[in-house]
């Protein structure tokens, strides 16, 4: 097969092997959770109290204490700046589980690629989906907070969905390259905690993105969170429709990129067996 219909037809073999693979995808993200917690009293309880202490520790230090205020986008509706900070750190938290785990993930399941015929892809897939769980709950505890200090959600909250799909794929196809890349350069590991720094201050977590000139605006959109962050607050916070140019640019782009990424992982992983 050429390279250029293999190119074609990964989307179809990807899709093919999560299919024939769903029984054991499910097993291993429940398997990846419960670990998290298996030992702990509370168990999964501590999946929910995690981010909703996280979420306290900066409605009080951000809002009681420093007394910082994030300009409303719409007249008479301002939130509790932690409630705006942490609906921008979930998403950064997701991207940051992902990204740190994907460079170890062949590493770590050696078995796997020597002694088992197993679909190496769907390990990607399991990171992505187990963090996805803890975004979830991370959601969760902010629509708590939403009730507990505004008493309304928006409707349009239930659009978010359309603004995480791409996201979603966009981090599964970073994970795809960076799982691939970690087998032949183990380096990649250690340049992840930068890189997800740079992606949390230069993104509109912590700040509006109006405030920047425009030069820096335009750099800062092309930060895989910004889009994401932003619109997640019209949506969540602001009770408004986000830019639809801009979502469908980022739309074409995780096309893209979860594209490649697969693309990337079904040439390399031939080569894993010999590294490992």
């Amino acid at each position: 097969m050429s390279v250029l219909s293999s190119f074609i037809a990964t989307p179809a073999a990807i899709v093919r092997s999560m299919l024939t693979n769903r029984t054991i995808l499910r097993q291993l993200v429940r398997k990846d959770i419960y670990s998290r917690y298996r030992k702990s009293a509370l168990g999964m309880v501590w999946a929910l109290l995690t981010p909703l202490l996280t979420f306290a520790v900066y409605a009080y230090v951000f809002s009681a204490v420093l007394q910082i205020r994030f300009p409303s986008r719409v007249a008479d509706v301002e939130h509790n700046y932690g409630i705006v900070l942490f609906s921008g750190l979930m998403l950064h938290f997701f991207v940051t589980e992902v990204l740190t785990r994907s460079p170890t993930l062949i590493l770590e399941n050696v078995n796997f690629v020597k002694k088992v015929v197993f679909p190496l892809e769907t390990l990607s897939v399991v990171a992505t989906g187990s963090a996805f769980v803890t975004l979830l709950f991370n959601f969760a505890v902010l629509l708590l907070a939403l009730l507990f200090f505004e008493a309304r959600i928006p409707l349009t909250t239930l659009l978010v969905p359309l603004v995480w799909l791409p996201y979603v794929a966009i981090v599964l196809g970073i994970s795809w390259f960076l799982s691939s890349i970690g087998v032949y350069l183990r380096d990649v590991g250690h340049l992840v905690g930068i890189i997800s720094t740079i992606m949390l201050f230069g993104s509109p977590i912590l700040f509006p993105i109006e405030t920047l000139p425009e030069s820096l605006q335009t750099l800062v959109w092309l930060n895989p969170l910004s889009v994401p962050v932003d619109a997640t607050r019209d949506l969540v916070l602001w009770g408004t429709l986000p830019s639809l140019r801009a979502l469908a640019i980022y739309s074409g782009v995780a096309v893209a990129v979860v594209w490649l990424g697969a693309f990337w992982f079904q040439c390399t992983k031939r080569g894993f067996a010999d590294v490992l």
